[in-house]
């Protein structure tokens, strides 16, 4: 793409090129292959604009300076979490030590669900 950055287009998230993919959401044909016993595509999917609507460019161009903050960002990340990986650790027993997990939720509701936000049990 003419006057994007390649870290900017190359820029991916999971494996996935994001504006590759910000693109593929936006073509007159967004047909994916079925894979294994999935189900056809929605006849919902087949209703799009037959042209390049004014939105697409507002939007474009949040993408785009979303993405060049992020490609700006990458080297200081980097470097925190490089900071968080070597600095100390604390252990869950200095922590109970200090207060900082008492809590007044009864054992049966802590554990939660897997999956659920409510897992506090994980520190036991």
């Amino acid at each position: 793409m003419e006057g994007v950055p390649p870290a900017v287009w190359d820029y991916e998230v999971s494996g996935k090129q994001v504006l590759r993919q910000w693109f593929s959401y936006r073509k007159a044909n967004r047909e994916r292959p079925i894979i294994g016993d999935r189900r056809p595509p929605s006849k919902l999917g087949d209703l799009q604009p037959d042209h390049w609507l004014a939105e697409y460019t507002t939007e474009l161009i949040n993408v785009l300076n979303v993405l060049g903050r992020l490609v700006d960002l990458e080297q200081a990340q980097a470097e925190l979490l490089e900071q968080v990986c070597s600095g100390q650790t604390i252990s869950a027993e200095e922590l109970r030590a200090a207060g900082a997990l008492t809590m007044s939720i009864t054992r049966a509701t802590r554990t939660g669900t897997p999956g659920s936000p409510n897992q506090l049990g994980l520190l036991d």
